[in-house]
């Protein structure tokens, strides 16, 4: 009998004996295993900001609207504001385009208009600078064209730590009776002003607008005058001269009417795809149905080809 409960005994202490093992290796595992530490991924190389070169070519912005356009300077050129009433644009080093619009009588009431060079430099003053000592005028001009008052100007900034460090603001507005487009650049480097001034001068207006012939001829009127309407011996090319293909092809030919009075104009696309018409005038359309020569005289699209200005008229 003892020999049979030492043999059970013994038993009992084999088995504990194992499972002890058995969790003290299973311990022993948890412990020694340890997660491998990933390798730490290489860093990339940080890649260069690339320098935008200023020679790039020049881009043509238009409003989200579809209400205006202007050519930037070079690539070095954003949008920052791009909204109904202001269009901003910037260069870091060169400077800053802003455009402002306003439109109906409150806009027309609460506007100042540089019509006159005493009140340019007035409007300098504002900004507490002394004419003569903080700046001067350059190139003031005050044009009407069509009624719409055209006036333009460069501001020689000199002491540019008074006015954020700008040695020239080009100033350059259209007013008429309920509408104005108000453009402003400032000119951070001397090299910039002639890129920044020719810029200015692209600014173009897309939809409608009673200002749209003033900014196509760019205020070109002559001592105050208003620009020409538009000569009045216009010719368009006889009807032997466009081929009867032509004749009803939108594409080849078109018909076009001036809106001051009414004269028709029959003009075609040259070899370089411009729309001109037998005097060699250029026309370019900016609507559909709005249509500007070089001189900024406006005309009317109806969507007919050459065969509606040579129709025969019926008779009486």
């Amino acid at each position: 009998m003892r020999n049979k409960r030492m043999l059970i005994l013994f038993g009992v202490m084999l088995a504990a004996g194992s499972m002890t093992t058995a969790c003290s290796r299973y311990k022993q595992e948890e412990v020694v295993e340890v997660t491998p530490t990933p390798e730490p991924t290489p860093t990339p190389e940080a890649t260069p900001t690339p320098t935008i070169s200023p020679d790039a070519q020049t881009t043509t912005y238009t409003s989200a609207n579809k209400a205006v356009s202007i050519e930037l300077p070079d690539a070095t050129w954003s949008n920052r504001i791009d909204q109904e009433d202001m269009l901003s644009f910037q260069s870091p080093e060169a400077g800053d385009i802003l455009i402002l619009h306003g439109i109906g009588e409150e806009d027309m009431s609460v506007a100042v208009f540089p019509n006159t060079e005493d009140m340019a430099i007035t409007l300098e003053q504002a900004s507490e600078l002394e004419p003569g000592t903080d700046f001067e005028i350059m190139d003031y001009s005050s044009t009407d064209v069509n009624g719409v008052g055209v006036y333009s100007y460069t501001v020689h900034m000199l002491h540019p730590e008074k006015s954020e460090g700008c040695v020239y603001v080009v100033h350059k507005i259209f007013a008429g009776s309920d509408e104005y487009y108000n453009l402003t650049g400032s000119v951070k480097q001397e090299s910039a002003l002639a890129a920044i001034q020719e810029s200015m001068n692209t600014f173009r207006i897309r939809g409608k607008s009673s200002l749209k012939a003033a900014v196509k001829s760019g205020g070109k009127g002559g001592n105050g005058e208003a620009a020409s309407s538009g000569s009045s011996d216009l010719t368009s090319p006889s009807s032997d001269e466009i081929s009867q293909e032509a004749m009803s092809d939108t594409n080849l030919s078109r018909t076009i009417y001036r809106n001051s009075d009414g004269h028709p104009l029959v003009i075609q696309p040259d070899e370089n795809g411009n729309w001109v018409d037998n005097q060699g005038n250029v026309y370019e359309f900016y609507t559909d149905e709005d249509v500007y020569d070089q001189n900024g005289v406006d005309y009317y699209y109806h969507g007919e080809a050459a065969d509606v200005y040579y129709m025969p008229m019926p008779e009486e």
